[in-house]
């Protein structure tokens, strides 16, 4: 089975934390899973070639860094990164660039900007989470995006950074509706 890293992870040679860091998987990298166990899975990461496995670098992985093709998982690494308009990265990212990069990471390409991924969305009356919610003013296009969440909304705020939350009554009241982009 492949998967994805949905953050910076260490690999260890043993599935324990004090065990030797051996090399490190990136936000996204994709992974071969050998095993599991409990908290730690088994990894083969293919984009490291290594003379250890001819499939790809081993080692041992906290499970939680792991998701298969889930972009809120990957959007939920950032949290607490700051904001950045235009932003793209750990140092600071802004509302679509998040959509964008966990997308991305997990192989699927999307807009960079807010209003084209509420362009290619697909409308949704009952918003599940990891859909999209989308905020404008009726005489602009969409100007802020964020995953829709089990506790309300995920999503990278000027002046907070990335934050999980419930719906800001300042965004409800914008709100223009939900959307799934296709995966």
């Amino acid at each position: 089975m492949t998967t994805r890293s949905v953050c910076e992870a260490a690999v260890h040679r043993d599935a324990h934390e004090s065990s030797e860091r051996v090399t490190s998987l990136t936000l996204g990298e994709e992974v071969f899973v050998v095993e599991q166990q409990g908290e730690w899975t088994r990894i083969l990461a293919p984009d490291q070639p290594s003379h250890l496995d001819v499939a790809g670098y081993p080692g041992w992985v906290r499970t939680a860094a792991l998701a298969n093709d889930d972009p809120l998982a990957v959007a939920r690494g950032f949290l607490g990164t700051p904001y950045l308009w235009g932003g793209l990265g750990r140092d600071g990212i802004d509302c679509s660039g998040l959509v964008h990069l966990a997308y991305r990471s997990v192989g699927v390409r999307v807009p960079r900007d807010a209003a084209d991924q509420a362009a290619q969305a697909v409308p949704v009356q009952e918003p599940q989470p990891g859909d999209l919610y989308l905020f404008g003013r009726d005489d602009e296009a969409v100007s802020h995006v964020g995953f829709v969440t089990e506790r309300g909304i995920l999503h990278a705020s000027d002046g907070v950074g990335v934050v999980e939350e419930e719906m800001p009554e300042e965004r409800r009241a914008t709100l223009l509706g939900a959307g799934r982009l296709p995966a």
